[in-house]
């Protein structure tokens, strides 16, 4: 059966985390350029990332699947009257996965990025908007310019783990994870006392968890699936700090629905809700400014023929921002790319070769939530996001 997933974000994440150039809480749900429009099998080669007990009711051989997506990000602040424009443009954002299935069992492997995004940094066309910075250098009474403000952050995850088909309805997966984080930042400034500013940080962090998983199929061309990955604990070290500094940055545990049905020969409708447990997360207490986070994407597939098929997703991301205080911000620190709330829209072709080979294209679009900060109360910051991505697979 196929199974179409839908579209762009989130969840904590989602693009570009930490230190000053946080976007997600701690992870995206963007997990491959397939993933942000709905083109996503459930049965297929990029099963193991959202919903690895399916992997079992694949036929038996190796699947391997490469892609990439591209994203660009427009950012508007407006700090004390004046209006800043900036962007952070991530060039690839890559993901690999491989399967081996054999009778009632399948193993699997992926890596992909969880948040942030290699090769991108923020940066502005116009100026930097100060007010929504803060240097944590001691500096003498006198008037500070922020000149420029320069990040960017990666967390990459490595999955590794099996499936076992219990019988032609129940199958479960096991699997363990690693993820790695590094954020670095730049901020240079001009004081009228002292002159030249310079602060800089480069932090770091790694952590093991566990994913489980339980897949359903009730009947002929349907299929329900609930996987949920473990809390992973982080402690970002800063190497550029003159004391040792360390910071918990946990990624929150996640438990994840996905439930597909063909209701019509070739329409596949899915679901799938992302629930991230931010509260049982440690974040230096920013926790406490957020609740959990919940992430809601529908899509649908049209197949053309047994080669060509089409999909069109919609995606909501709650993230969890109340109403007051910095959640609107990093967990981090006071950043311009901020934790928002996300509406997003998917568009995706895909196309089977043969047998074997199978090449697809998507493109979503996503609005954010305006922002505030929470220095002043009264800063606004709006958001956009292009992605553009492409992937291939093979079965051998």
């Amino acid at each position: 059966m196929k199974k179409l997933l839908s579209v762009v974000t989130v969840v904590a994440i989602v693009f570009i985390g930490g230190a000053v150039y946080a976007n997600g809480i701690a992870q995206s749900s963007h997990f491959t350029a397939k993933h942000i429009a709905g083109m996503n099998d459930n049965t297929g080669d990029e099963t193991a990332m959202y919903d690895p007990a399916s992997t079992v009711w694949l036929k038996d051989g190796i699947y391997v699947n490469v892609s990439s997506f591209m994203a660009i990000d427009d950012i508007e602040a407006k700090a004390s009257g004046e209006k800043y424009d900036g962007e952070t443009n991530a060039w690839t954002v890559p993901a690999l996965s491989a399967v081996y299935k054999q009778g009632q069992f399948a193993g699997f492997v992926y890596a992909n990025v969880l948040d942030g995004a290699p090769f991108a940094t923020l940066k502005w066309d116009d100026g930097t908007p100060a007010v929504l910075y803060e240097l944590s250098t001691a500096i003498p009474v006198g008037t500070t310019t922020i000149d420029k403000v320069e990040a960017d952050s990666v967390t990459w995850g490595i999955n590794l783990g099996g499936a076992y088909k219990i019988n032609d309805m129940f199958s479960v997966s096991v699997g363990g994870r690693y993820v790695y984080t590094r954020t670095t930042s730049t901020i240079e400034a001009t004081n009228t006392i002292i002159g030249k500013v310079k602060e800089e940080t480069d932090e770091s962090g790694d952590g093991f968890g566990g994913v489980i998983g339980l897949n359903v199929v009730p009947a002929h061309g349907y299929l329900i699936g609930l996987t949920y990955a473990t809390k992973v604990s982080r402690e970002l070290e800063d190497d550029k700090a003159v004391t040792d500094k360390k910071s918990n940055y946990d990624l929150p545990a996640m438990l994840t629905l996905t439930a597909a049905g063909m209701p019509a020969m070739g329409t596949v409708i899915a679901l799938q809700i992302n629930y991230m447990f931010n509260k049982q997360a440690d974040w230096e207490d920013a926790e406490d400014e957020y609740d959990n986070t919940i992430v809601y994407m529908l899509s649908v597939t049209q197949f053309i023929n047994q080669q060509l098929r089409f999909s069109l997703g919609v995606m909501y991301a709650d993230k969890g921002i109340k109403d007051s205080g910095n959640e609107s911000f990093s967990p981090v620190s006071y950043d311009i790319n901020p934790v928002l709330d996300e509406l997003g829209i998917g568009l995706g072709a895909a196309y089977s070769i043969n047998e074997n080979i199978n090449i697809g294209i998507t493109y979503s679009y996503t609005w954010f939530m305006e922002g505030e900060d929470p220095m002043t109360g009264d800063e606004k910051l709006n958001k956009s996001r292009h992605i553009i991505g492409i992937q291939v697979g093979y079965k051998m």
